[in-house]
């Protein structure tokens, strides 16, 4: 029989379970550490040894259990009992004065709203479960899921239980009393984030790793939350706000007593709430705001208004998209200035010549800015940029630094205009220019920066998912002459790349096992990965149902490929003289030739069934940040019986909108008629709540919406 831990034992794990705790509390939330690092690790150390000498001690709410389990297979899907709304967007003060009319109008009486203004963190939305235990006067953490679709997300909890912000067991007392008997569980939900110094340490490791860095700290927490491996996602500093009270909230009159109470619990919140009343001081907060968030250790890209009062939530309502009660502003892009100091000329993937600034670096948008696009020559004549000027830069959907003005007034007198280049500086090749085209290019397929570019193309997720193989590596295999083109990858060996700089046995194993396993792709994602012009996702998966092989594609020819070409929906003339061009290219004859020869790529099966459902007869194009990946999004419209187009055609008849959607899109949806729908509009028409058009307009239409059954409920949260 085992021995019990003696009494002296148990107090001094108890005691240090709550200082290891206490300490991680005031580093992750508070920022505001009281011992050092090394302090920390001793009092960690102890409680390790503790649990190891007395494994009975250790418990779910002690820090040594948040990493902990064998990595798993996938995600489990998990539907949440109250729907997680998206937020309707307000760009100006009119936008905003029309969200307050409604909410007043909304209500009885004729009266000043108290509205509760805070940051719109730019993060990853999940949502946080605890079960409560009313006889302990304690709640252990229970479930954790990702947004999802709103009403269905995936259990993440192994991954958020490494995120020391969050507690795993919360402690109710007289300051943070618990919630009524009768509730068994409470809901917040939140964003999970990454501080701006620690993405740029990520970023710094990613790039020495060969590895591509992240583009902000909206996709590296997103893609952090959802890796298979606990281990993995506790090597991530990630952190954690909540910003909502939904099941439960009962215990709470207003949004503001519940941001109250959850930091009295010691939840991770942002802190930032203001209560503002009437729409006056709302603006004033919101430019606050714009003004602060530069000092904000975490991104904020606008500022979230919501009705203070929760009795007024009932009242207002939601509609199928978002709450009535609450509205997002979002900020114009941030712009800072800085000085060229000099233009450098990049050759991408199609020998396009892209002229890019190099930059005085200048902080913006969370990240240190040092090179900014300047997108083609003919752009640097319009804006007159010169070595020397001094540059307005915004970031173009937050992501892409971009050159948008000159400071003319205050143009230095040595400012050198920038010569427009007659060679590539990469291979030496005269460039040209296509009639019609701005781009100026590189005619020769074997310069060294078009392969990289290709290579690079080739191995991306959505094409032929070839992880490890990042760009110092496909610098390296480029420079030494062991890759000429995308066939060569499958002609190498574990020594070859081992050879490499910085390249060990085991990592050129890896890379290796990754190419050669990249062979199994479906015949879409090789077409995808092969950069035909004007062929992206949609259309390579368009094309593969009419040329399901690379070796059908060979043995019909370019005329043959043309013509089966022509026979898909949305594959216009332009489009299919590009895929005829390229299948006549003898160069890129050879090319094939050579990925058959290696049996890259494995039929693609298409479902020819015609699928029937709520979307069928619509088309639909999808642009911007969504809740999940764009090509989730695109299988579940065909799985709706919709059609999908790569880009915005005359016969598209909605453009799916999600966060940070460039003008170019819109600007062509309006052109040609294409009705703009959020991912909630999208999803309520998938259920069948909205009724879908089938053609054009001249401009956008409102859908009808189907009268609301009985049984649909609401919900407290958005």
């Amino acid at each position: 029989m085992t021995q019990a831990a003696p009494a002296d034992v148990v107090a001094r794990h108890g005691e240090l379970v709550r200082e290891v705790a206490a300490h991680a509390y005031r580093y992750y939330v508070l920022d505001d550490p009281t011992v050092s690092d090394a302090e920390y690790d001793v009092l960690y150390g102890e409680l390790r040894r503790l649990e190891a000498e007395w494994p009975e001690l250790t418990h779910d709410a002690s820090p040594t259990t948040r990493v902990g389990g064998a990595p798993r297979a996938d995600l489990q899907k998990h539907e949440r009992l109250v729907r997680m709304f998206s937020l309707d967007n307000a760009y100006s003060r009119d936008d905003l004065e029309s969200f307050d009319e409604r909410v007043r109008r909304g209500l009885p009486g004729d009266q000043a709203v108290v509205y509760c203004v805070e940051p719109k963190l730019d993060g990853a939305s999940i949502e946080v479960v605890y079960e409560l235990d009313h006889a302990r006067k304690h709640a252990k953490l229970a479930l954790v899921t990702t947004r999802g679709d709103g009403k269905i997300g995936e259990i993440v909890a192994e991954n958020v239980r490494t995120v020391r912000s969050l507690p795993l067991r919360l402690t109710f007392d007289a300051h943070a009393p618990a919630p009524p008997l009768g509730v068994s569980r409470i809901t917040f939900r939140g964003e999970v984030v990454i501080y701006r110094r620690d993405l740029e340490a990520i970023n710094v490791a990613r790039e020495a790793d060969g590895l591509e860095p992240f583009a902000n700290a909206r996709n590296a927490a997103a893609g952090s939350l959802r890796m298979l491996d606990p281990r993995e996602v506790a090597k991530r500093p990630l952190r954690l706000a909540l910003y909502q009270f939904v099941e439960g909230a009962s215990l709470q009159q207003t949004h503001a007593q519940s941001l109250a109470w959850m930091a009295s619990l010691k939840l991770p919140t942002h802190r930032r709430e203001v209560l503002c009343e009437g729409l006056e001081a709302v603006w004033k907060q919101i430019s606050a705001l714009d003004i602060a968030r530069a000092t904000y250790p975490f991104e904020t890209d606008g500022a979230v208004i919501k009705v203070d009062d929760y009795r007024a939530h009932s009242i207002l309502g939601e509609t199928t998209k978002f709450p009535r009660w609450a509205i997002a502003y979002k900020f114009a892009p941030e712009r800072a200035r800085t000085r060229v100091l000099s233009v450098e000329v990049q050759v991408g993937r199609t020998g396009a010549l892209t002229p890019v600034a190099n930059l005085d670096p200048v902080p913006l948008a969370g990240t240190t800015v040092s090179r900014a696009s300047l997108h083609n020559f003919d752009q640097v004549a319009s804006l007159d940029v010169r070595v020397g000027d001094l540059v307005e830069i915004e970031k173009a959907g937050e992501i892409i630094p971009q050159v948008v003005a000159v400071v003319l007034a205050q143009r230095p007198p040595h400012a050198a205009p920038v010569p427009v280049p007659t060679r590539c500086p990469e291979c030496d090749t005269e460039v040209v220019r296509a009639a019609g085209e701005v781009a100026l290019r590189c005619p020769n397929r074997r310069c060294p920066a078009i392969v990289r570019a290709a290579l690079h193309y080739y191995a991306r997720r959505f094409a032929m998912d070839i992880d490890h193989l990042g760009p110092s590596i496909i610098e390296a295999l480029v420079q030494s002459g062991l890759v000429a083109d995308v066939a060569d990858l499958y002609d190498l060996t574990v020594e070859q790349v081992a050879g490499l700089p910085r390249m060990a046995h085991k990592s050129a194993s890896n890379v290796v096992s990754q190419i050669q396993g990249s062979k199994s792709r479906t015949f879409d994602r090789l077409l995808c990965a092969l950069g035909i012009p004007q062929v992206g996702q949609v259309a390579a998966k368009q094309l593969a149902e009419v040329l399901p092989s690379l070796s059908e594609c060979i043995a019909l020819g370019p005329d043959g490929v043309a013509t089966r070409a022509s026979e898909v929906n949305g594959f216009g003339p332009s489009m299919v003289e590009a895929v005829r061009a390229y299948f006549a290219d003898d160069e890129l004859q050879r090319l094939l030739g050579k990925l058959a020869a290696r049996n890259v790529s494995v039929p693609f099966l298409a479902d020819n069934a015609v699928v029937q459902g709520p979307l069928s007869g619509a088309r639909f194009c999808v642009t911007g940040v969504l809740s999940r990946s764009r090509e989730q999004v695109h299988a579940a419209i065909r799985a709706a019986g919709g059609e999908v187009h790569d880009s915005i055609k005359v016969d598209t008849t909605y453009l799916v909108a999600g966060d940070k959607v460039g003008a170019t899109k819109l600007e062509a949806a309006k052109k040609k008629g294409t009705r703009v729908i959020d991912e909630a509009t999208l999803e309520a028409m998938m259920r069948g709540e909205i009724l879908v058009e089938t053609t054009n307009a001249a401009a956008p239409a409102r859908a009808t919406k189907k009268k609301k059954s009985s049984d649909e409920g609401g919900t407290q949260g958005a």
